[in-house]
């Protein structure tokens, strides 16, 4: 007895179970060619604290200093701007693109007490550094300790 086996092709959203979100993110961390060139992105950012108060770097690479927006609001940081693909190419003769091109957005939340109207930024070699001091209320103090 002779079966016959018909084939058809699966759409491709059938052939996978799982959403496609996902599909997308794993092929994005895969190196898939066809991810999107722009869109949001977050820089890398490093926080170190220090006894006076706390610094923020971040990796701009490509960002002109002009396309860079700092702001603190109710002791939240945010860098945010754009990174515009290569000037006078598009993206037909790319054959891999790793990097990500767009806007970008970082928040970092700080403590309570540190001093808004003495931050202050810096744009160097494509890493902008951030410094946000501590109140004077949040500094430790020595207290002396008296004898009678």
């Amino acid at each position: 007895m002779a079966r016959e086996v018909l084939r058809r092709s699966v759409p491709a959203s059938a052939a996978t179970p799982w959403p496609d979100d996902f599909q997308r993110i794993v092929q994005q961390f895969l190196g898939d060619t066809d991810t999107t060139l722009s869109g949001a992105f977050s820089p890398a950012l490093d926080v170190e604290e220090t006894e006076d108060g706390f610094t923020m770097h971040v990796e701009l690479p490509g960002v002109k200093p002009d396309e860079v927006d700092v702001s603190l609001e109710e002791n939240v940081l945010t860098v945010s701007g754009k990174r515009d693909f290569y000037e006078e190419k598009n993206a037909e003769g790319f054959r891999r693109v790793e990097r990500r091109f767009g806007r970008f957005h970082r928040a970092v939340r700080l403590p309570d007490r540190v001093d808004p109207d003495k931050v202050a930024a810096t744009y160097k070699d494509g890493l902008l550094t951030v410094t946000v001091p501590k109140a004077e209320s949040a500094k430790p103090r020595r207290i002396e300790v008296s004898t009678d």
